[in-house]
């Protein structure tokens, strides 16, 4: 496997995890936990706060590090790059900007009103949901028109893996139950859809070539 792609995959599996933090919170704050979205954990004055936040503004950076890695290193079109990258923003954007305090209460108390739907957290969220969605489609599409069946396979799984856990989070907000579930494994989708785009990748090889070739 090319250095390059190891890389990118390395640093993928990273952000991963660092995106994924969350079940540190039953350890670390399991009140926090109580069937409200996973994001309270970075509400201002929790003990552990910081930890969360910080995983997640290092996840922001390291998905925009592999995201600008593929754009120079790859042919992929540049609006898969660029969900890539969006999702990288938006995550950093997410940790800076904490989710209001009152949805530790509940997904009720949080509401779904246009001021909660409408604040910068939940907006960076929904970029960064648009992002990922908009990157697993292009390198999909792209798979496909190279005949690359193994890396389409794995996009299709990843891809739809994603938009089954979507529909899930979505339906437990609407009905106020299992929101924490919902969120937990839409995240690990999100997580493995960073791992896959690059994984799947058989061009950054021939790209690398070409760029040392005099």
């Amino acid at each position: 496997m090319p250095r390059i792609k190891s890389l990118c995959i390395v640093l993928a599996v990273t952000a991963a995890i660092l995106y994924n933090t969350w079940p540190l919170g039953y350890i670390l704050d399991p009140k926090a936990l109580s069937d409200s979205y996973i994001s309270v954990l970075e509400v201002s004055g929790k003990p552990y706060a910081w930890l969360f936040i910080i995983a997640d503004i290092l996840s922001g950076i390291v998905v925009i590090t592999v995201g600008l890695l593929l754009y120079k290193l790859t042919s992929l079109s540049k609006r898969s790059v660029l969900g890539y990258l969006v999702f990288g923003l938006a995550t950093l954007i997410d940790a800076i900007i904490p989710i209001a305090a009152r949805c530790e209460e509940s997904v009720s108390a949080c509401g779904i009103a246009p001021s909660q739907v409408l604040s910068p957290h939940d907006l960076a969220s929904i970029a960064a949901a648009a992002g990922i969605l908009s990157c697993l489609l292009g390198v999909r599409r792209r798979q496909r028109k190279t005949q690359n069946k193994s890396g389409y396979n794995w996009l299709s799984i990843s891809y739809y893996l994603w938009c089954i856990t979507g529909l899930l989070l979505i339906s437990s907000v609407v009905a106020d139950r299992f929101t924490t579930a919902g969120q937990a494994v839409y995240l690990a989708a999100c997580g493995i859809g960073l791992i896959v785009v690059p994984a799947t990748l058989p061009e950054i090889k021939s790209r690398v070539k070409n760029k040392l070739t005099p």
